[in-house]
């Protein structure tokens, strides 16, 4: 297993967050995860958007669309610092 996924849970149990990557912005997207990091989670989840997110609840489908309506290159999402 991944060290930092050890490490996460290490006392047992892990904060793990979830963004939409691309949503509103690449940019933005970077500034969410290490605001998220900063603020303690353990680990964040990042979503590559899709065009058919019919599994996903209403917030991740919106951002699913927005993201790609946005960001037409997927590969662009696979760049984030």
């Amino acid at each position: 297993m991944n060290k930092g996924i050890e490490k996460a849970f290490s006392k047992g149990k892990a904060f793990i967050a979830f963004v939409t990557s691309g949503d509103p912005d690449l940019e933005t997207t970077e500034e969410i995860v290490y605001a998220m990091d900063r603020a303690g989670c353990s680990l964040v989840e990042l979503g590559i958007p899709f065009s058919d997110p019919t599994a996903e609840g209403p917030v991740i489908q919106a951002a699913n669309v927005l993201s790609l309506i946005h960001i037409s290159e997927p590969t662009r999402h696979l760049r984030i610092s």
